[in-house]
């Protein structure tokens, strides 16, 4: 059966800053549709997205759906065979890719409208604030969880992220942002783009299910030791351990025409790159073309899967506790 979608409950803010920088962010899956960066005098599109809501909901879209922008919830990756363990019981939640769950299920915080309850306009930062009520059950996952996230854009350009959350039984919260970047001037994609990442470690998947094996080995030797930066490897699909304090940068990338760079940030205990391997081919109207390697995602999140692999950091949320991460993203004109 057809998912419907009510455009009435559609919300769209722009955020922009004295700069010229504009933000514009949907209530409806918190989407990121756009950012815009002034660059030798024009605007460079810097995300991958749609102007309509209509090409958001479309049956070509969601075919082979990429999450575009979205807000990612109740947790972010994937969990083998959709089965988690809280408090050594085990949870059957819903799956949504064959036998396993995906970034939170079939209708996860990426689908759902949510609810905008503060927008704030000064003269230095404005921001906008999303609360989504996701009930018990939904998607398998047990506990009503009331969560919040703010998008601030700062006058130096700086697109800052907090999310918030909380809950009233035990429950998995481990939430992202999963827009995908193309700082390019150019409709090109990112692979001719320089990426840096200050990470001695990566994640390893499992073939076959892209799960976590639990091992944490060296990125040294690898394709993905990007630390002292080289051009985007086309099959980057991993989380990078953060073993870094929160306010230095994690990752650096820099657009093809060496105009425009982004500084990452966060207090995630992972974060996770993927450079848009198997992007559908879609084309939006006047956006840069969507596509193989046309797009790359800095997932700052909590490790996939944790409940099986007690070595990673929890992602069990309780009563009475809090769900506080950030990730902040800073666009810079390099001359």
């Amino acid at each position: 059966m057809k998912k419907e979608y009510h455009k009435e409950k559609l919300q769209t803010i722009v955020l922009s800053n004295k700069g010229g920088m504009e933000v514009t962010v949907l209530n409806f899956g918190g989407v990121i549709s756009s950012i815009k960066v002034p660059v030798k005098g024009k605007k460079v599109e810097c995300v991958l997205g749609f102007d309509t809501f209509e090409e958001y909901v479309s049956e070509a879209y969601r075919k082979e759906y990429p999450y575009l922008g979205a807000i990612i919830g109740r947790n972010a990756g994937r969990i083998k065979y959709g089965k988690a363990i809280i408090d050594g019981k085990e949870i059957q939640l819903n799956c949504n890719l064959g036998e396993n769950q995906i970034h939170g299920g079939s209708v996860g915080f990426d689908s759902v409208f949510w609810d905008v309850v503060a927008v704030n306009r000064g003269d230095d930062n404005s921001s906008v604030t999303l609360q989504y009520v996701s009930k018990d059950g939904e998607e398998g996952y047990p506990g009503e969880v009331t969560v919040r996230v703010t998008y601030t854009l700062t006058s130096d350009n700086r697109l800052r992220i907090d999310y918030h959350g909380t809950t009233d039984a035990p429950t998995i919260l481990n939430l992202t942002q999963h827009t995908y970047f193309n700082l390019n001037e150019s409709n090109t994609d990112v692979l001719n783009n320089t990426l840096q990442i200050k990470a001695d470690k990566y994640v390893p998947l499992e073939e076959g299910f892209f799960t976590p094996t639990g091992e944490r080995p060296p990125v040294a030797g690898t394709r993905l030791d990007y630390r002292k930066g080289q051009k985007v490897y086309a099959h980057t699909d991993n989380s990078f351990v953060r073993e870094i304090p929160s306010e230095e940068v994690m990752a650096t990338l820099t657009n093809g025409e060496g105009s425009l760079a982004m500084e990452v940030r966060t207090d995630h205990p992972v974060l996770h790159i993927y450079a848009g391997y198997y992007l559908p081919d879609l084309q939006p109207l006047h956006r840069k073309t969507i596509g193989q390697s046309r797009g790359i995602c800095f997932e700052a999140q909590g490790y996939a899967d944790a409940t099986k692999h007690p070595q990673f950091d929890n992602v069990v949320l309780r009563p009475k506790e809090e769900y506080n991460f950030f990730t902040e993203f800073k666009f810079m004109h390099l001359s």
